[in-house]
């Protein structure tokens, strides 16, 4: 069975912040994201990775670049847009807090309710076209490298929904999952067309 493991980028200043930070817009990690990002690599070297997929948004490019900096091994990166951030529309860079009072049933909806979640009011990006894209990047890669386990580097919300969807959870329950830490991994395994679900949000590399 082919091993896919997924990361998520390492908290940025507008994580920190509560600031709204989608496919458009990026911040600076903050240092101790730096060191969480080494120790990622240290967990994931053994595993001998050779090919890497990430989105090409700055932090997943840098944390992308600290986990492979613990690699022995020869690998290659690979660089998408499919695998961006969820898109927010005017609403990128907001306070988090402020669209949750201002428009509260969007909010709800983002959070809860991916079914009813309706983005066209602010040029968001939808979750149909969400996991459209990070399915297609990640079929794609198997198709490339059918051979290989593979790292994939991206964002939280692509990466909860895509990973979902994969696995056969239906859109309106693809946010009843514990939110994804930053560093954290997941693993799908892939055999004969099929996806399961091996290992979701595991940090106990962070300590």
């Amino acid at each position: 069975m082919q091993r896919l493991f997924f990361v998520r980028h390492g908290m940025t200043e507008y994580n920190l912040a509560d600031r709204v930070q989608g496919g458009d817009i990026d911040s600076p990690l903050l240092p101790q994201s730096l060191e969480d990002a080494k120790k990622t690599g240290i967990c994931l070297k053994d595993y001998g990775l050779q090919q890497i997929i990430a989105s090409p948004q700055k932090r997943a490019v840098e944390t992308a670049h600290l986990i492979t900096s613990q690699f022995d091994q020869d690998f290659t990166t690979h660089y998408t847009d499919d695998l961006k951030e969820f898109g927010y529309g005017s609403w990128e860079g907001s306070s988090i807090l402020l669209w949750r009072e201002t428009s509260p049933d969007s909010f709800y909806n983002l959070r809860n309710r991916p079914d009813l979640y309706d983005p066209s009011k602010f040029g968001g990006e939808t979750y149909p076209e969400l996991i459209a894209r990070g399915s297609r990047a990640i079929h794609r890669s198997i198709e490339q490298f059918p051979e290989n386990d593979l790292l994939f580097v991206g964002h939280s919300i692509t990466w909860t929904t895509t990973l979902l969807s994969l696995v056969g959870m239906d859109l309106k329950d693809l946010r009843s999952q514990e939110p994804l830490a930053n560093t954290s991994i997941s693993e799908l395994g892939y055999a004969k067309g099929k996806f399961i679900l091996n290992a979701w949000n595991q940090t106990d590399h962070l300590r």
